[in-house]
């Protein structure tokens, strides 16, 4: 792509989450096709993700923690309209439905070519004001970015907006060492309460095996209530818990399964990864994401939300069959071909600089 324009991305964060990867991600990718590229982040915290170093980062320059919640939203407000004012004309990104209507707001009158996308399952409720305010300042948007079809729909409902356009994440490339996996179940993301860490604590310590190990990693709130659960487990000395860290792909590469058992997703970064490394993946079909990816005894198991006894059943299966274990494991890696950042990130600026 050869066209000189100016792309902006708004996040409210760069820390360690699938929407920072994904915007970071598109924003190093527009990088490098000739386009000047701003990155205006809501918050200064540490950054997880690395980004290209010809990207103009904007941050505000002043302590949030001491206000209250109001003072913080009236001050960023302001802070984000001079950021935009200043940058001057540019196709704008914004993600997250927590912030899209306070972006599409803070360039009212400045700036006529803001892109929303919303990053979590496409019915969730951000609150009474936000869901009568989202569906009514969507419509000031240039366009709407779904990340699956299902979420097209509801954002056309709620909004009749004329330009919706549905394009999945990318997906970064891991290239699968099949013959080095191990008996590793690997389970990554947030602990919070819609991933249900718990209930995989609970199918592995029912699993009839002895070689094999449990591993999670990430952070958040339920994690040491889910590690307390893994102490009491009968088989507490096969589960390890990780944190956040940036060599994430030697987890992917070394582990076999990949057990996702959220119940809420958008597009659900962490599963596609684990697909790209070549894991054999089973997860719950919750309203949107996993059977965006997983073609059910293809690429992966899909099983009915709620359905524990075939989760288990499934899980069971995976452990007592490494050819199994491979041949879903490869089906997955060639699944994800579709996904990857070339292909995906010049979907999104297409859209943006052509709409």
């Amino acid at each position: 792509m050869q066209n000189l324009e100016d792309i902006s991305f708004v996040s409210p964060s760069l820390t360690a989450g699938g929407a920072e990867r994904v915007i970071t991600e598109l924003a190093n990718y527009a990088a490098t096709q000739g386009l000047r590229v701003n990155l205006i982040v809501l918050s200064r915290q540490r950054h997880h993700y690395e980004l290209n170093e010809d990207i103009r980062v904007y941050e505000p320059d002043f302590d949030l923690s001491s206000l209250n919640r109001l003072a913080y939203q009236w001050r960023i407000f302001w802070w984000l309209r001079g950021v935009l004012k200043g940058i001057g004309p540019s196709n704008v990104l914004s993600f997250g439905g927590k912030y899209n209507a306070f972006v599409l707001l803070a360039a009212f009158g400045i700036n006529n070519r803001i892109f929303v996308s919303d990053r979590s399952k496409p019915t969730i409720s951000y609150g009474f004001a936000l869901d009568i305010l989202n569906p009514i300042v969507y419509r000031l948007a240039r366009g709407i970015i779904c990340q699956t079809n299902i979420s097209k729909q509801v954002q056309w409902r709620r909004t009749k907006h004329t330009n919706i356009r549905v394009i999945p994440n990318p997906v970064r490339v891991i290239s699968p060492r099949i013959a080095a996996k191990e008996n590793r179940i690997l389970n990554v993301g947030r602990f919070i309460g819609t991933k249900h860490q718990d209930l995989l604590v609970g199918y592995f310590d029912e699993t009839k095996t002895d070689d094999w190990q449990l591993d999670f990693l990430g952070e958040g709130p339920h994690l040491e209530r889910v590690k307390a659960l893994g102490k009491s487990a009968t088989k507490s000395d096969s589960i390890t818990f990780y944190n956040n860290t940036k060599s994430i792909e030697d987890y992917y590469d070394r582990s076999a399964i990949f057990a996702f058992t959220s119940s809420s997703e958008g597009f659900p970064n962490a599963l596609a990864e684990a697909m790209q490394a070549g894991c054999a993946c089973l997860s719950f079909d919750c309203e949107a994401g996993p059977a965006d990816l997983i073609e059910d005894g293809v690429s992966g198991f899909l099983i009915p939300l709620g359905n524990h006894a075939l989760y288990k059943e499934k899980l069971q299966l995976l452990v007592d069959d490494p050819r199994l274990c491979k041949e879903l494991g490869i089906a997955a890696h060639n699944r994800m071909r579709v996904f990857r950042v070339e292909k995906i990130g010049e979907a999104y600026l297409d859209f943006m600089i052509h709409s």
